[in-house]
């Protein structure tokens, strides 16, 4: 989600950082992600990250504590595991056993997120846990691009490619995708704020009020504007 449409109509990086590493995720999913994990594991744990960018996740969640294993596709640094979810070579390290696998603004890059998810459980043992993430295209602000112009937002043609946002999940969707890889007590919840500044966001704070007379609302955020669906679960 590292490539939007600014106020002035240039497209530019709206990329974050942790510690220098880069943060491709709307602002605040990272900060909304630590607390789902500091819930999910009170008394701390090992956690496998699958989608790690720069892995600014990863170390904002080892600051927490955490023993986290870091991994993805086109890994920037040694010390992130490659590991492409469409095609998993599962390795010592990668394999676990783990008690949480985090897998944030992920699964809309991946060819069949079902059978990432089939993948994940299969690492897990029952009782741990899972915490997926994506953009929320269910927010009204979404369905109103969809309407406008055939595509929610960060999604359609200028973000197909870049950053790779291929596949839509609704929350109706990802949540019945982790049910059937495996998962129960799945808890749903929204969070992270969309990347407008300036004009553009008072701009947005009218739409959403006239989309709230109109009876169209979104789901109470957890945190910020509710931009992305977060689900956690339980192995079962």
């Amino acid at each position: 989600m590292a490539d939007v449409e600014q106020a002035s109509g240039s497209r530019t990086p709206a990329v974050s950082s942790y510690k220098g590493h880069g943060i491709h995720a709307a602002p605040g999913v990272h900060e909304y992600a630590l607390e789902l994990v500091r819930a999910a594991l009170p008394d701390g744990g090992r956690v496998l990250e699958v989608g790690s960018g720069c892995g600014a996740l990863a170390l904002r969640l080892r600051d927490a504590g955490l023993d986290v294993v870091p991994t993805d596709l086109d890994p920037p640094h040694d010390w992130i595991a490659r590991l492409d979810l469409d095609d998993p070579d599962w390795t010592d390290e990668t394999r676990g056993p783990f008690d949480l696998v985090v897998c944030v603004e992920t699964l809309e890059h991946v060819e069949n997120p079902r059978q990432v998810l089939r993948s994940i459980r299969a690492l897990l043992r029952p009782g741990d846990r899972l915490l997926v993430s994506t953009p929320n295209v269910t927010h009204p602000h979404s369905r109103l691009l969809t309407l406008l112009r055939g595509a929610p937002y960060v999604f359609g043609p200028r973000f197909y490619h870049a950053p790779g946002h291929i596949t839509l999940l609704p929350d109706w969707a990802l949540t019945e995708h982790v049910r059937q890889a495996g998962f129960d007590d799945l808890r749903v919840s929204t969070g992270g704020d969309h990347f407008y500044r300036g004009a553009m966001r008072l701009a947005f704070r009218l739409e959403m009020a006239v989309l709230a007379l109109l009876g169209i609302r979104a789901r109470r955020p957890r945190s910020g504007d509710g931009v992305c669906t977060f689900v956690t679960a339980t192995a079962v």
